[in-house]
């Protein structure tokens, strides 16, 4: 019977990998080279560039394909206001922003009075099935409800509710992300880890972030403390783990129109910004709901002004790692024979084996203590 479940699970998980990422269409295998971002002339940060992610619907599919109908017409307001307060849709971004690999917003709804959920339940669980990664760290920010964690070292973590886990992966670990509530918003950042700390130990850690309620700022600081007075024992600690000396991330809640929000940032680093609500300008240039701007380097200063009420971004900076990458499925590595090698250690079974998500509790760290890691 072990044996069955072991088989039924893998490949629920080749099902979970080809969905997951030949859905999002994430390449076979991408060699990220560092950004192209020109020096800016300003003293203040410019935008770059912007895109705008395809958003796909899912979970529950009607109200996606809804908001994606509402898109081809150009109603792009209503399907706005159904995603916002409904779900139904996941925008994929891969990035080309060293050190910063792939950027996911979900926005989804589970109701029990979906006629649809049956059915959509057998095609595609709700949540992500045990799956493996490795060479990157993974940081959910959740923004309501949120997911159930269990991996391949006995680990279980509820988190939701504006609390962040965060995953380094290092040498290899495997998995499940299960839907928690009936409404689910998160983001999820895959984050490079340099190429001595690919091999790290796996780790989990949630954070629960909040606001600094004395100097009233917009800023709810998620991770990272690049920028922040640090001594030089904490800037030889290790770059992972939430407490990363070369990253900064955080959300930037805007009351009101015209409100502003500035920062220092290092001239090399990487800088990008995500409009989840209402729209802003970088410095007199727009940004508006669901749109992606990367800034130009150069310039130390980030400058936003809300054009809209009740604006929400994702501000995400990082120094660049300056190193190769290579990233297929869910490894992210440094070479073509490190995704050899990540591709045999996974089908020899040294991540462990994955299991079924509907496995109990008990079940589950019955599985994991006979079949774990073997690093």
């Amino acid at each position: 019977e072990v044996v069955k479940k072991v088989h039924h699970t893998m490949r629920l998980d080749q099902h979970l990998v080809f969905l997951l990422f030949a859905a999002l269409a994430w390449p076979s295998a991408v060699a990220l080279q560092a950004s192209s971002l020109q020096a800016s002339s300003s003293p203040v940060r410019r935008i770059e560039r912007i895109e705008s992610p395809t958003r796909l619907p899912v979970w529950p599919v009607v109200n996606g394909l809804c908001c994606t109908l509402l898109d081809a017409v150009g109603w792009k307001a209503a399907a706005s206001f159904v995603e916002e307060n409904f779900g139904g849709r996941v925008a994929p971004m891969s990035l080309n922003a060293d050190p910063f690999v792939l950027l996911v917003h979900h926005r989804h709804a589970f109701s029990m009075l979906d006629p649809v959920r049956p059915l959509f339940r057998l095609l595609l669980p709700e949540g992500f099935p045990a799956h493996p990664h490795r060479g990157f760290e993974t940081v959910t920010m959740t923004i309501k409800g949120g997911l159930r964690h269990r991996d391949s070292l006995g680990v279980k973590q509820d988190y939701k509710d504006g609390a962040v886990q965060w995953l380094t992966a290092g040498k290899g670990i495997l998995h499940e992300e299960m839907w928690l509530g009936d409404q689910c918003e998160l983001f999820q950042l895959w984050l490079n880890l340099p190429a001595a700390a690919k091999d790290a130990t796996p780790e989990t850690t949630v954070i629960h972030p909040k606001r600094d309620v004395h100097t009233k700022t917009p800023e709810i600081r998620l991770g990272g403390v690049l920028g922040d007075d640090t001594d030089e024992e904490e800037q030889r600690r290790p770059l992972s783990g939430p407490w990363r000396t070369d990253v900064r991330l955080s959300r930037i809640e805007l009351e009101n129109q015209g409100d502003e929000w500035q920062t220092t940032v290092p001239p090399e680093a990487t800088v990008l910004l995500y409009c989840r609500r209402g729209a802003a300008e970088i410095d007199g240039q727009p940004l508006n709901q669901y749109a992606l701007a990367y800034t130009e380097r150069g310039a130390s200063t980030v400058r936003l002004t809300a054009t809209k009420p009740d604006t929400d971004l994702l501000f995400l900076c990082g120094l660049p790692l300056e190193e190769p990458v290579v990233s297929s499925g869910t490894w992210v590595v440094s070479s073509q024979a490190e995704l050899a090698v990540a591709d045999a250690d996974y089908r020899a079974g040294r991540f462990g084996i994955p299991w079924d998500h509907a496995l109990s509790d008990d079940e589950w760290k019955a599985h994991v203590d006979q079949y774990g890691p073997s690093f």
